[in-house]
């Protein structure tokens, strides 16, 4: 920015701090040794003159050092404050800038600070010019209706342009002044040296501020210049910590620390006093600035480039995002080992400053956001659907029908979902390819969509992102268990190492989450083993369609045949190798019996070379081609040992099939052995006597198939969804319980 060359204007900075406030009241600042404000008054006056200030002054919290001392030595500097004044005998709290005062005035007014009415008074007996800062920020406790109403009425002139806050933050203030009169003025808000001078108050011409302020107070004023991003309130905190603590590229960043860091900076990041806590240290913030300058390949000095006149808040910001997307290639594509973990953290550590930034200015935006009334917001967040074929159905009927009061968005990397998240890599875990997200994309859709609760349904990327960022934002978690992914892991990767770090991952996820929705007994047993408490565990089975999949879509045919179906994926952990050998044993006494699969998969081509005409794929189905493929077929088997619930079996009960399946998980609880469906223990001779017996009897086919009508038939998608709505209700009350306890 270059100086002002109108000569009728006047440009000043009304609100920036200095290191008068050198004592910071936030918890998480003085654990990591972090002042309120790292920037010299001295340094404030000469930044502020370079980029075409007229007049300058300081507007510390509650102290008044640093502007006399610039008053004293300067002419164009004069003395102000931002008062911190209280509703009297009320928690809530506000911020007024009081310009041109003097030490007397200083005093005066901290004495009154108990009470804004006393405050506002004062302030027009000795005609102090002054303003409401930040109208809509919570200082303390939230302003209410009646609040906003008062301080209306007590002050004239209030911030619109606050260069710390986004565009969103601003405008209420702004639109208020517009249409119900009054005055707006600007100013950086600076603490930390970077952008003073770049938001400013403008005023016509004046000899001396004296006469600035005079036509401030006479409404002859306007708030320009830059406002505040998500990028802006990261560099700022960045560059305290450069000041303040150096640079040091010796010390690798904890990943527990930096975490801990993110959660305690929104926790922290309205109130104005808090305990230090023995959780953080100063050499925790030093290692994550020598480690986010090294990733975003910062040389030299970093405030330096911060301050300079070209420089560009957005511009760096994306320097760091690239930085991160093209780590987490790099990552994406390195072996599945001990040390992914690690190299997944360092990845992600250029884009780690930005997360809650961006996810304090989400939950601002959602507190001026008023929704009474509305239905509550929730996020699915899913990974891999596209080849999931229970989770895809159950997440596709929620989208159909809804859920009842509640709205809700999926999010993933997978097409036709509601916000899409750009994958910057992808990893394939036995066949299966999963999208890898960016963590700035996370946030932007988690706070963009301004949700009541996140909904996590695999510890897949989308669902770590998002689950580590809904912490940041104090969003309530539920997570629902749909695969024994530990068992996945061992089978994908033919390595029995991944069941133990998956274990640890699963436990670590779900025992984050306020509740935990489980589709079945088996699935509780699992979550006990993980140590997730009896009490986070909510039942959440599902639904079926009986509009949808019933008899009466059997396409007839005569082709002198059995056929069983199997729907899903064709893959290990599906158990189709078992399928296979059980159905091959049948089919060695039954020529009859011909094996149908309606599904996908990596173990595909094995199974078409070893099954030959003795099997059709019909590939992925949807809709009615699905619904007809089940009611045409005679049987219906199923050998998996790893599902948490079995919706293909609810889907071929009520399609009318006699289902036969293995005694573990979810479908040992969806079928009533000998009345309908038979459970088999997991062993390729007992299945295909199942499936043997069944072919040569049609009257046993169609006693089962009865039975099996009926069992669906009391399974509705209304009462499922019910269910989940309580389940999300419950993590929501949760939540807020240990909010207001703590």
């Amino acid at each position: 920015m270059t100086k002002n060359e109108n000569p009728s204007t006047i440009r000043v900075d009304l609100h920036c701090h200095s290191t008068a406030s050198q004592v910071s009241k936030l918890g998480v600042s003085r654990a990591l040794g972090l002042p309120e404000c790292a920037t010299a008054p001295e340094e404030v006056y000469e930044l502020a003159k370079r980029r075409g200030m007229d007049f300058v002054t300081l507007t510390d919290h509650d102290v008044i050092d640093g502007a006399v001392a610039l008053a004293e030595r300067y002419e164009d500097a004069f003395v102000s404050e931002e008062l911190t004044a209280r509703f009297r005998g009320e928690p809530q709290a506000v911020h007024v800038l009081c310009w041109g005062i003097s030490a007397a005035d200083h005093e005066a007014l901290q004495r009154l600070a108990g009470d804004v009415e006393e405050v506002a008074v004062y302030l027009a007996e000795h005609e102090i010019v002054a303003a409401l800062a930040h109208p809509f920020f919570a200082v303390a406790a939230p302003l209410q209706p009646r609040h906003r109403r008062r301080l209306a009425e007590l002050f004239e002139i209030w911030e619109v342009r606050n260069g710390s806050r986004a565009r969103e933050l601003n405008l209420p203030a702004a639109v208020y002044i517009d249409t119900h009169g009054g005055t707006g003025t600007g100013g950086s808000d600076d603490h930390a040296g970077v952008d003073i001078g770049r938001t400013w108050t403008e005023t016509p011409a004046a000899a001396h501020w004296t006469g600035f302020l005079a036509h401030v107070g006479a409404g002859r004023a306007q708030g320009r210049g830059a406002q505040g991003s998500a990028a802006k309130w990261a560099h700022a905190a960045l560059a305290i910590a450069v000041r303040t603590l150096g640079r040091d590229g010796s010390a690798t960043p904890d990943p527990t620390a930096v975490l801990r860091m993110a959660e305690r900076v929104m926790s922290e990041g309205e109130a104005r006093s808090g305990a230090i806590g023995a959780d953080l240290t100063p050499a925790d913030a030093r290692a994550l600035v020598g480690g986010w300058l090294d990733a975003v390949g910062l040389q030299g000095d970093p405030i330096a480039l911060l301050q300079s006149d070209a420089f560009s808040h957005g511009d760096l910001a994306r320097r760091a995002r690239r930085a991160h997307e093209r780590k987490l290639r790099e990552a994406a594509r390195s072996p599945l080992d001990a040390g992914l973990a690690l190299r997944i953290f360092d990845a992600c550590l250029p884009a780690i400053p930005y997360a809650p930034a961006a996810a304090f200015l989400g939950r601002e935006k959602r507190k001026l956001t008023h929704r009474d009334g509305e239905p509550r917001r929730v996020a699915i967040v899913a990974d891999g659907i596209g080849a999931t074929h229970g989770v895809a159905r159950t997440l596709e009927t929620i989208r159909e029908r809804g859920v009842p009061g509640f709205e809700v968005d999926l999010i993933g990397t997978d097409p036709g979902v509601d916000r899409r998240l750009s994958a910057v890599a992808e990893v394939d875990l036995g066949g299966l390819a999963i999208g890898v997200p960016s963590l700035p994309a996370v946030v932007e859709a988690l706070t963009e969509g301004r949700y009541d609760l996140v909904h996590l349904t695999a510890p897949g990327p989308a669902g770590i992102a998002a689950a580590l960022v809904a912490r940041m934002m104090e969003l309530p978690l539920a997570g629902s268990y749909h695969s024994e992914l530990a068992a996945y892991a061992a089978l994908r990767t033919h390595d029995q190492r991944a069941a133990p770090a998956m274990t640890a991952l699963l436990a670590a996820f779900y025992g984050r989450c306020e509740r935990v929705l489980s589709p079945s007994a088996a699935t509780d047993a699992a979550l006990a083993s993980l140590g997730i408490p009896a009490a986070k565990v909510r039942r959440w089975d599902r639904g079926v369609d009986t509009e949808r999949f019933g008899p009466e879509r059997r396409v007839p045919h005569d082709r002198g045949r059995v056929d069983v179906l199997y729907a899903g994926r064709l893959a290990a952990e599906k158990g189709v190798e078992l399928l296979a050998e059980a159905f091959e044993r049948a089919a060695a006494h039954d020529e009859r019996l011909h094996l149908v699969l309606a599904g996908g998969g990596p173990d595909e081509a094995r199974l078409r070379e070893r099954l030959g005409q003795r099997a059709t794929f019909l590939g992925w189905l949807e809709g009615d081609a699905l619904a007809r493929a089940y009611a045409s077929a005679d049987l219906f088997c199923f050998a998996s040992k790893t599902d948490t619930f079995g919706q293909v079996v609810l889907e071929a009960q009520a399609s009318g099939l006699p289902v036969v399946a293995v005694a573990a998980g979810g479908p040992a609880e969806l079928i009533q052995d000998g009345r309908s469906g038979l459970l088999c223990r997991p062993d390729a001779g007992e299945l295909a006597a199942a499936l043997h017996g069944l072919a040569r009897s049609r009257r046993a086919r169609e006693r089962l198939a009865r039975g099996g009508l009926v069992a669906a038939g009391a399974r509705t998608w209304e009462r499922s969804l019910s269910r989940l709505a309580g389940g999300w209700a419950a993590a929501m009350d949760e939540h807020e319980g240990v909010r207001r306890a703590a």
